[in-house]
């Protein structure tokens, strides 16, 4: 590792934007543990952590050149959080998913049956809502899997309540066209239960 007193962060800084090597391995040497660390509490998984901080280092290195950074610790640190948080919002509606799984699924199905239909499902809707325009995509996710209301997500997004509703209703009919399907197997799946 590096000795820090030997780097000013500026001049690491400057250097790393005029395209040193050097001074991104020193970066790197100095500030990766830390980052890998709290990203490793933060998700409790070595690959998750692991792929934020590479993220966020390949990052620095392709945005090198047009990166304003006055405090380098401040910048990581930030670009940490931000990435945990996104791979936090991430996995809600896969929970979201889960509990409404659980909830309408019979308990003497098979564990096995339950775990790839549930998988199936939430592909399924994940594919679904990625297809969705992005804002309406926006609208879903916060009114369906993150329980907001209207007004909070009209306000959120700077947009009237009607425009919500719009994006809601254009949504909701896009959702029901991609998962017909699907819709047979949740009814199915409790009659196979009884048999």
């Amino acid at each position: 590792m590096p000795d820090e007193s030997k780097y000013n962060e500026s001049l690491l800084l400057e250097d790393l934007r005029n395209g040193s090597a050097i001074a991104f391995e020193n970066i790197f040497n100095l500030y990766w543990e830390n980052l890998y660390r709290t990203a490793k509490c933060k998700l409790r998984s070595h690959e998750d952590a692991e792929g934020v901080v590479q993220n966020i280092f390949s990052s620095l290195w392709e945005k090198r050149e047009t990166l304003t950074i006055n405090n380098l610790t401040w910048y990581l640190n930030t670009a940490l959080r931000n990435r945990i948080l996104n791979i936090i919002r991430d996995r809600m509606p896969q929970q979201k998913y889960w509990d409404y799984y659980r909830a309408f699924v019979p308990l003497s199905l098979d564990v096995t049956d339950q775990h790839v239909a549930f998988h199936d499902l939430s592909s399924a809707v994940e594919r679904a809502v990625n297809h969705l325009p992005e804002k309406s995509r926006q609208v879903f996710r916060l009114s369906r899997l993150e329980g907001r209301s209207n007004a909070e997500i009209a306000n959120l997004l700077s947009v009237s309540e009607k425009a919500i509703e719009y994006h809601l209703t254009k949504s909701l009919k896009e959702m029901r066209v991609r998962l017909k399907d699907y819709i047979i197997v949740l009814v199915i799946l409790p009659l196979i239960g009884q048999l």
